[in-house]
């Protein structure tokens, strides 16, 4: 009997054994002038998967992985005064023995031109980048005028009419970069890139949660069930919650005078729930476009609530930029950038954006920026 009990246990440890995920290395032979630096693998933002020192013009990296992830190999260097960077994306599921190798040096980014093998999810992400390649350098070409406009306004006034222009011109570019995403997703459903690109297109909050699940339902069943695929299931059923002709979640917070308000205070009005901060160029590029809509409808049964993503300590900063702005509407703000708590309740992780409110507290639109705005309020509020 105790015989039988031992080869079971030994069957059952080697059963989970085979059923761990194996982990999965990266090595790479990358310019010699980042010798003696670490390269770091990193997951998201801030997560560290690996890290290794780069000798002789080479690194490896080993490390456990239980998932498919998006990761990024970061490397920089400081020599003489002079700067040497280099950054490569790199898809990376459990398994994969992934080689980089750097001839091509040209441009800033080392690595950017660097040969991934060994990596078929990088593939697969090839094949869109190529796709995107025209429409990317323009972007970064327009973004780059648009941070020049911003540092020529040197924390003043910014110049408006410049920022709608470019604004109007990147909204052109972005529709062109989304509908190449979109017709390599609709002939890829059982690609995972296709699928990362998907819930990349969804932001943090899903605008249409019935279309959205329709167009989720077309990638393969193995891609649903991935963990990709149920986090965005779980985004979808939380975004839910925000859809249009749902109650608006009620919140307290405070206002520039310490005192406090909730949104449910202002229940009977049309309402414009209206997330910004001061350190938001975009949001204060916006700011003339509300000024115009509130003055226009303020009496007409229309009000707007603004909730600043502001920082602690600088409350001086917010009421600041209200003032200088001319933002006459309610505003509150817990000092908790995006820590906020009616950021939190909203799905916000990006400003600005906003929520129109009906007098019965439902939301019936969300992120109406510049003549949308006026457009909504002139259909409602005749």
């Amino acid at each position: 009997m105790k015989r039988v009990f031992l080869v079971c246990a030994a069957m059952s440890a080697m059963t989970s054994l085979y059923a761990q995920k194996p982990g999965a290395t990266v090595t790479g032979k990358i310019p010699p002038v980042f010798n003696n630096e670490y390269i770091y693998l990193l997951k998201g933002r801030s997560g560290v998967l690996d890290s290794a020192k780069v000798e002789k013009g080479a690194f490896k990296l080993s490390f456990p992985l239980e998932d498919t992830v998006q990761a990024t190999l970061q490397v920089r260097k400081k020599e003489e005064g002079k700067s040497y960077w280099g950054s490569k994306s790199l898809y990376l599921a459990p398994g994969n023995k992934v080689t980089l190798t750097v001839k091509d040096t040209s441009g800033g980014n080392l690595l950017a031109k660097g040969v991934v093998k060994g990596a078929p999810l990088n593939v697969q992400d090839d094949q869109l980048q190529a796709q995107l390649k025209d429409v990317k350098h323009q972007i970064d070409s327009a973004r780059t005028e648009y941070y020049a406009v911003m540092r020529a306004s040197n924390g003043g006034p910014v110049d408006t009419a410049a920022m709608m222009a470019m604004g109007k011109r990147m909204e052109v570019m972005f529709k062109k970069q989304t509908a190449i995403t979109t017709a390599f997703i609709d002939a890829h459903p059982d690609y995972y890139i296709a699928l990362a690109n998907f819930k990349e297109s969804l932001g943090t909050r899903v605008k249409d949660v019935a279309a959205t699940k329709e167009l989720f339902n077309k990638f393969t069943p193995a891609l649903r069930q991935s963990s990709l695929g149920l986090s965005i299931q779980e985004l979808m059923n939380a975004s839910a919650k925000l859809s249009i002709h749902q109650p608006a979640p009620d919140f307290a917070s405070t206002t520039p005078d310490g005192k406090t308000l909730k949104l449910s205070d202002l229940k009977g009005k049309y309402v414009l729930l209206d997330f910004w901060a001061s350190w938001c160029g975009p949001c204060r590029a916006e700011n003339p476009n509300v000024v115009k809509a509130y003055q226009q409808y303020k009496d007409k049964n229309f009000t707007v609530l603004g909730v600043s993503l502001d920082r602690e300590g600088q409350h001086e900063k917010w009421t600041e930029a209200i003032e200088k702005d001319g933002l006459t509407w309610y505003h509150v703000s817990d000092l908790k950038w995006w820590k906020a708590d009616a950021a939190a309740l909203y799905m916000i992780r990006s400003i600005p954006q906003n929520f129109l409110i009906d007098p019965n507290g439902k939301i019936i639109a969300s992120n109406l920026r510049g003549e949308a705005l006026q457009e909504e309020l002139a259909k409602l509020l005749k």
